[in-house]
């Protein structure tokens, strides 16, 4: 077929398919999916179980554009919001998808780390936006890189931050830090987009964050603390950011019976418990893993363990040639890695090993295939 694809398509053909199905296969670091093991804790509820508030005979149909109103009004008093600042979405993913319709023009600018979520990039990059990725340090952005970005270029629609925990980096950034970013961004209109979808699962102690308002906006998941398959998600700002999202809606509004359960787990009294035991389960494979960091050949030594989400950031050993490390390690010893480079242009060395679907014991078989193939090349 030889019809002209959109230009939006063509830069889509530049990404690779996001493909879960590939993780069951040899052993692969690639992918940040949560631990199947976790799912069966879950207290979970009937899907068209009414004790929710939810009449069952709402629940097969359409809802609001902004989302199933009980689910609505149970986040705003979880994260302490009124009921107008909260929109439902089909996971993080769709509500940066809306923030990229509704704020970015071809040519527009999108400022974020590097490195930085594979699925921002790539969704920013599809709506037309020029990404600027900036250095990252452990407290968060260069704010100088920010505030000359900002001086010189009037198309900054917003900046893209992980700031609990960082993607791919695993590090927790200041929210002093934080509150200046969002400060130099108010000054020239420029949204802050906090993506939080790590941001229950702190292994080294409370964790706080920019709570929404004025630029500041929030997107949140239930994917890590639950389940990715929900594709239940929200955007927490202020009520004209979210009637503008609300707008661009095309569907029936995120699954009722997808959110009647979500809303079930909010309910119980188990979730929370739930939540506390997700956190030592994934800080035990995270130790585990540092463990076993600390003795392989692969990486140098001085990476930051991970004080939250799936998975480390390390830097290959000097001499060791990324492209061809990672191509070998697939073709000849089934282990998956991807390269550094995909996730900004300054980090070309690294590379990011996820632990949060693995068990350890393909885990510790897969770094001492690296290790025999480093040890090889």
């Amino acid at each position: 077929m030889n019809s002209r694809i959109s230009k939006r398509s063509a830069v889509a053909q530049g990404f690779a398919l996001f493909n879960s199905s590939s993780a069951k296969h040899g052993i692969n670091f690639g992918h940040a999916l949560a631990d199947p093991l976790t799912f069966a804790e879950l207290p979970w509820p009937g899907a068209f179980d009414g004790r929710t508030g939810v009449a069952s005979t709402d629940l097969p149909q359409y809802t609001d554009a902004a989302g199933l109103p009980e689910l609505r009004t149970k986040l705003a008093l979880r994260y302490g919001v009124r009921h107008n600042q909260v929109m439902l979405t089909g996971g993080a993913s769709q509500a940066l998808q809306l923030l990229a319709d509704g704020w970015i023009d071809p040519g527009d600018v999108v400022l974020t780390e590097d490195p930085s979520y594979l699925g921002a990039l790539r969704t920013f990059s599809i709506a037309g936006a020029t990404v600027v990725q900036l250095g990252l340090s452990a407290e968060g952005v260069d704010l100088n890189e920010v505030e000359a970005m900002l001086r010189t270029n009037a198309r900054v629609k917003l900046f893209y931050a992980m700031p609990a925990f960082h993607n791919p980096t695993g590090r927790q950034m200041s929210c002093d830090h934080v509150a200046k970013l969002a400060a130099l961004l108010a000054r020239s209109g420029a949204l802050l987009v906090q993506d939080l979808v790590y941001a229950e699962l702190p292994y080294n102690g409370p964790v706080h964050w920019l709570a929404p308002g004025n630029n500041v906006v929030n997107v949140h998941s239930i994917s890590k603390v639950a389940g990715p398959g929900l594709r239940v998600g929200w955007v927490l700002a202020e009520p004209d950011i979210i009637n503008k999202l609300a707008h661009l809606k095309r569907d029936g509004g995120v699954s009722p019976v997808l959110s009647n359960i979500v809303l079930g787990l909010l309910q119980s009294t188990a979730f929370d418990a739930h939540i506390t035991r997700l956190r030592e389960h994934y800080r035990a494979k995270r130790d585990s893993v540092h463990l076993l960091l600390q003795r392989s050949r692969i990486c140098e030594p001085e990476y930051t363990r991970p004080s939250g989400g799936f998975s480390f950031w390390i830097r290959l050993t000097a001499g060791t040639d990324p492209e061809r490390f990672i191509e070998a390690a697939s073709r000849e010893y089934d282990v998956h890695l991807i390269n550094g480079r995909n996730y900004g242009p300054r980090s070309g060395r690294h590379v990011r090993l996820c632990f949060s679907y693995l068990p350890i014991s393909l885990i510790e078989q897969g770094l001492e295939r690296l290790s025999n193939l480093h040890a090889n090349l």
